[in-house]
């Protein structure tokens, strides 16, 4: 009878041995996972940061000020010819006298008489993607 009860502590100690190395392996996995997915992580963030300062250079540069300067706000060197294109209502603002009222209240009767004679649906594709259906 004591030999029965000694080889069913033995089966028990050696299950409870076995659930310590598996609980100890997957723990060890999950750190070795984790250490692999973090290097990886900072790899790829340092090749962000590279580009980030490249972009950052670049941005710093004369050349791309001036390429800025010479788009928007129509810049030039004195070899250069620059053309500044703008929509010819942009261009009226500025050379005709046109109060300011006045262009809106155009601008309001224009879109008023392209809608007067829609239907609901095609009033919402109108002022969804400013195009005339009829």
């Amino acid at each position: 009878m004591k030999k029965q009860y000694i080889f069913l502590i033995m089966i028990a100690i050696i299950l409870y041995i076995l659930y310590l190395i598996g609980t100890f392996t997957y723990k060890e996995y999950k750190i070795n996972w984790s250490i692999e997915y973090i290097s990886k992580l900072n790899i790829e963030i340092k090749e962000r940061n590279k580009l980030a300062l490249e972009i950052i250079e670049y941005k710093k540069s004369k050349a791309y000020r001036n390429m800025i300067l010479k788009q928007q706000l129509s810049f030039k060197n004195k070899w250069e010819k620059v053309v500044y294109l703008t929509s010819e209502q942009k261009y009226n603002k500025y050379v005709n006298e046109v109060l300011p009222e006045e262009i809106d209240s155009l601008e309001t009767n224009i879109e008023d008489n392209i809608v007067n004679g829609m239907t609901i649906f095609e009033k919402w594709i109108y002022f969804l993607f400013k195009i005339d259906t009829r």
